[in-house]
């Protein structure tokens, strides 16, 4: 990593180009303005932000709130450096969108470069997908006995999420949310105990809702109408080189 105080215009070129700029990640820290244009126009006047410079040419303009840049370009785009007087200036061009953003720095507090050494792919968990694939596993975390038929089962309201069988051979529908459910999902589900049971001509079905966390409000409503559920959440574990997994699932 090369990291510089207060480096001039004319230095901060030399660093950004005589490092490896084109691997690094470049960070700068001090006073800019912003302009654009390209699809709209825009200005944005002198004051403190972080800009950073991706190795694959994405730009982003932070300002000292909010988790979104200010303006921004995609990863394709090539910066140019420049030291023109008493500024240092980048120019962020994208050719074939005919897009161009200009940054000038009057003053730079910090510019920073690193090579970043990063090979891990992100592993999502919790999501909807997730939550069934883990029932068709275990079943056992709807309850023991539990026998799954078939994911993505047809009806005419729709696909259920899982259909099975219990213990003693009673149909059972399962329908998954991977967020806070709402009263939707009871009509949803109702929807489709009552395709089924014109299909099959049979009374006597089981119907669940699944999901994180399940809003008492839907729980009494599942209750009125001969429903269950179930909230299953994952709980994340580390393995020795401390690379997050995807872990157990608990169901209660």
């Amino acid at each position: 990593m090369l990291s510089e105080s207060s480096p001039s215009p004319q230095r901060a070129l030399e660093l950004v180009y005589g490092s490896g700029s084109s691997r690094s990640m470049i960070l700068i820290l001090g006073e800019c303005s912003v302009s654009y244009q390209g699809r709209a126009k825009s200005f944005l006047d002198f004051g403190e932000r972080l800009v950073i410079v991706k190795k694959d040419g994405a730009v982003l303009v932070h300002q000292g709130a909010s988790r979104e840049p200010v303006n921004w370009q995609p990863p394709g785009t090539r910066p140019i450096y420049q030291a023109a007087g008493e500024l240092f200036v980048i120019r962020a061009e994208r050719t074939k969108a005919r897009e161009y953003m200009k940054i000038e720095f009057r003053r730079i507090d910090l510019l920073t470069l690193k090579v970043l050494s990063d090979k891990a792919q992100l592993q999502l968990a919790g999501m909807e997908e997730d939550l069934v694939n883990a029932i068709v596993e275990n079943p056992s975390l709807i309850e023991e006995g539990m026998r799954i038929a078939e994911k993505e089962h047809r009806t005419e309201s729709g696909s259920v999420d899982i259909f099975g069988r219990d213990h003693a051979g009673i149909p059972v529908i399962v329908e998954v949310k991977r967020g806070n459910p709402t009263l939707s999902a009871v009509y949803q589900l109702e929807s489709y105990v009552a395709d089924f049971r014109r299909k099959n001509r049979e009374v006597n079905i089981r119907a669940f809702l699944v999901a994180p966390r399940i809003p008492l409000m839907v729980k009494n409503m599942l209750r009125e109408r001969g429903f269950e559920h179930r909230e299953i959440t994952l709980r994340p574990e580390f393995s020795e080189d401390n690379q997050s997994k995807l872990a157990e699932w608990v169901s209660t």
